[in-house]
């Protein structure tokens, strides 16, 4: 699946999601995450289904040229409430060693240490073409999120992992999800 993530500038404030309704009608029954800035910032719009990377104007509100995604992985958190926030955490390419590490380091440390936290809703990773990755985490809360950052930061490295190859995200954002319609993943072969 595809997807393409836009920071959105112009978000008005928070009394006023009508410009929800203008990003969604130019998707055109994409299904989408929009989610507006806590605070000051932009806001973000990921559209799946599109690698369309265009920026756009839909009401008062104008979305960035975005960046491919294809979503690589779709978890299902342990929360059973309406996700009402979303982090993105996103990671430049580094190189195929950096990348490799990375992955398994997700797969074997990372996802293990949050997969059971409650009020985590669902996670979906995404890879881009020059191999950077975005984590675009769905939760009932800030709490949840603070939790989920917390378990990480906890866990220690594996015996194999390098810490060289453990660097940080290059981006943070944590958003109120104001719609969120993700499709269905796929079913495994």
């Amino acid at each position: 699946m595809q997807a393409t993530v836009h920071l959105v500038d112009g978000v008005p404030g928070p009394q006023d999601n009508s410009w929800v309704d203008a990003v969604l009608a130019h998707l055109g029954g994409t299904a989408a995450l929009v989610a507006r800035p806590i605070g000051l910032g932009p806001g973000a719009v990921v559209a799946f289904g599109t690698a369309a990377t265009a920026g756009f104007t839909a009401g008062p509100v104008t979305a960035r040229p975005g960046t491919a995604y294809e979503i690589v992985e779709q978890r299902p958190g342990r929360g059973t409430g309406r996700a009402r926030y979303l982090q993105l955490t996103g990671f430049t390419g580094r190189g195929p060693e950096w990348l490799a590490a990375h992955d398994r380091a997700d797969q074997e440390r990372i996802w293990p240490a949050v997969r059971d936290l409650p009020g985590l809703v669902g996670v979906l990773v995404g890879s881009t073409s020059d191999g950077g990755r975005i984590a675009l985490t769905l939760a009932e809360s800030v709490e949840a999120l603070e939790a989920g950052s917390a378990a990480i930061l906890s866990t220690e490295l594996l015996p194999w992992e390098k810490p060289e190859h453990m660097t940080g995200p290059d981006s943070v954002a944590v958003l109120r999800l104001l719609h969120a319609d993700v499709p269905a993943a796929a079913p495994s072969a």
